[in-house]
């Protein structure tokens, strides 16, 4: 198995993909560094000829007109590096963000690669570390090779004894720069995996707020977070400590080394073995020989950031992925919610079954199916359930069963670990899943609706209904009358969630977005847990139309719905207990 690559590797393969705007950035901080070699010559002539040569205000104006002209042009090279390097960096997030996105939805469906909120914190505050090490730290090692060879190439004809004083305190800076940045890079890799955990925590703690509230641990919760924060305050404010070090001793060898500079020159001038527009211009151009260096030394901080959130996004990209993909390579608006297609319709890999295509109901079948949560626990074992066409299975079992898990093994969402599914005889792995998808509804027992009107959250599932097929879907869902008394109708918004629909509104608002789907296969998920009698009534009617011509599997526990079910499949601790009839069961049902 092919080993990942290095942290530093990785970041300039990320980097060559944005050349294009890299070299602009360098060549323009470049192109600005030589623009300083030139106005320091003519500052230097300018004071030559006013305190040597006694030239007057007239003669001079050229030179100070050129003085300002290079001063602009210094500007404007400042602005185009800069813009460069954060146009290269912007495409670089971009890049990596997709990737990541992609690989995610790929990976990801059975929830297999660890917390949301760690996850979340790579995908943003991860990939946003990035920045600074491709328009920060990328251009200054280039330049700190280039401007102090620049400014020695003028200087040591100059004077080649303030040369060697360049020379040889020159590698002091970043000798220190690493020793220092050695010190900072465990430090800084522990706040970012800290970062992470906090992530997680919070979002946990947001997640269970309601719960938290009502147990009264609200307050209790709340003075950890500011525990952990207070940590995370005192850890970065540790970094920062070494950080201002590192710049402290930064400045102290620049300074040293210009100073000794100075003397040397002040020593040949008294004795006048130099002339003062050479030594002003070595004296001018002294600090900017360290600049570079030093601004490496300031964005070395920018590389230990870079590195410790590639750490964390290599190995997602990297995770290999399933044998066969179980995502269509075109992102799709799809969610573990609700399996929503495009507005194409691709072939099957496999001819043989056009059924899949046309609409109609399919038989869908499990042959000694296993799959397993990180190989040793949860999931399902040696399943083998036949689920016919035309049909409503009803799926049952406590909590922990497997039922969720097999569920997304019928809609092609995790591939089994051994065993096969079929259907209409078909392997679903031999399946085009795009294709497959496009025949598939899934509405768990809490629907999500997202913060738009009730039109657009519809069309979710058919982006090209027309108002005719969305008011059948309202009526065959008993919605007409709910979305008529709102003052704009469709055009009504949501809030977050669906905010603004009550519970039971909201499971047939999401069967009627499977009515406009037309789907083949129907997945639902408690349709009726938590609703009252007139809701759970209405919504069981609902079900009742929506099964006519499709094969339907319900995972519930409520006697009402059981009923109206031609088969019910036991589960018990991830394997099949047994398959029977809906009467069957309920008169043994505890």
């Amino acid at each position: 198995m092919p080993s990942h690559p290095t942290p530093e590797a990785w970041l300039r393969q990320q980097a060559r993909t944005v050349k294009g705007s890299m070299l602009a950035a360098i060549l323009a901080a470049f192109g600005g560094g030589l623009l300083i070699i030139l106005q320091a010559r003519l500052l230097a002539l300018v004071c030559q000829r006013v305190v040597i040569e006694g030239i007057g205000r007239t003669p001079l104006l050229p030179l100070l007109a050129w003085v300002g002209l290079i001063a602009l042009m210094r500007g404007l090279a400042a602005y185009l590096s800069e813009h460069a390097a954060i146009k290269a960096a912007a495409q670089v997030r971009q890049q990596v963000r997709t990737a990541l996105y992609q690989r995610l939805l790929r990976l990801r469906p059975t929830g297999m690669a660890g917390e949301v909120g760690p996850l979340t914190e790579v995908v943003t505050s991860g990939v946003e570390g990035l920045e600074a090490y491709i328009a920060r730290f990328l251009p200054q090692m280039v330049l700190a090779g280039l401007l102090p060879l620049a400014v020695l190439l003028v200087v040591l004809p100059s004077e080649w004894r303030s040369s060697l004083v360049l020379i040889f305190s020159a590698p002091f800076i970043p000798l220190l720069m690493i020793l220092i940045g050695k010190g900072t890079e465990t430090l800084n890799r522990r706040q970012f995996a800290r970062l992470s955990r906090m992530a997680g925590h919070l979002l946990d703690l947001v997640q269970g707020l309601p719960d938290l509230k009502i147990f009264s641990a609200a307050k209790r919760e709340a003075e950890l977070v500011a525990l952990v924060s207070d940590q995370y305050r005192s850890g970065t404010m540790a970094v920062l400590r070494v950080a201002f070090m590192s710049a402290f001793t930064l400045e102290f060898f620049s300074t040293v080394g210009t100073a000794v500079v100075a003397v040397i020159i002040g020593f040949r001038l008294l004795a006048g073995n130099l002339s003062l527009l050479d030594g002003l211009f070595v004296l001018l151009l002294a600090p900017e020989y360290y600049l570079p260096l030093r601004n490496l030394g300031l964005a070395y901080h920018s590389r230990m950031n870079g590195m410790a959130a590639a750490e964390r996004i290599i190995p997602l990209l990297q995770q290999p992925l399933p044998t066969k993909d179980l995502l269509p390579q075109r992102a799709q608006r799809n969610t573990e919610e609700e399996i929503i297609g495009t507005d194409t319709i691709p072939t099957l890999n496999s001819s043989a079954n056009l059924r899949v295509l046309c609409g109609e109901s399919v038989e869908i079948a499990c042959e000694s199916v296993t799959f397993r949560y990180g190989g040793d626990r949860g999931g399902v074992q040696n399943i083998s359930l036949t689920i016919p066409a035309n049909s409503m299975t009803a799926l049952v079992g406590a909590s922990g069963s497997g039922k969720s898990t097999l569920a997304r093994l019928l809609l092609g969402l995790a591939q089994p670990e051994s065993g096969r599914i079929t259907v209409d005889g078909v392997d679903l792995a031999e399946l085009d899943q795009q294709a497959w998808r496009l025949q598939l509804a899934w509405v768990p027992q809490q629907p999500f609706f997202f913060s738009a009107t009730i039109r657009e959250n519809l069309l979710l599932g058919r982006p090209d209904a027309d108002d005719q097929a969305i008011q059948q879907a309202l009526a065959a869902a008993a919605l007409s009358e709910v979305i008529s008394a709102l003052p704009e109708g469709l055009a009504t918004r949501l809030g977050d969630r669906g905010a603004g629909l009550s519970g039971g509104e909201l499971r047939r608002l999401a069967l009627a977005r499977v009515f406009l789907r037309d789907a083949s296969l129907v997945v639902l998920d408690e349709p009726t847990a938590g609703l009252d009698a007139e809701n759970e009534q209405l919504v069981l009617d609902a079900m009742g139309r929506l099964a006519a011509g499709r094969t339907m599997l319900i995972i519930s526990h409520r006697e009402a719905t059981i009923s109206r079910c031609q088969q019910v499949a036991v589960l018990a601790a991830g394997r099949l207990e047994q398959v029977t009839t809906s009467q069957e069961y309920l008169e043994v049902a505890p």
